[in-house]
């Protein structure tokens, strides 16, 4: 309790925006990752600190 999820969106083409819109900011993944498992480690970028 207390970390925190990230979620992918299914949202596709126009429908991302309002995704994006809702979120809190990104996870930046490398180039090479073939995907990630509930409880994975990952870099958050938060849009408060890149925008």
């Amino acid at each position: 309790a207390g970390k925190p999820v990230a979620l992918k969106y299914e949202a596709d083409g126009s429908g991302i925006i309002s995704s994006m819109v809702e979120s809190d900011g990104l996870i930046e993944l490398p180039e090479e990752c073939e995907g990630i498992r509930k409880g994975d480690l990952v870099d958050f970028l938060p849009f408060s600190e890149v925008m």
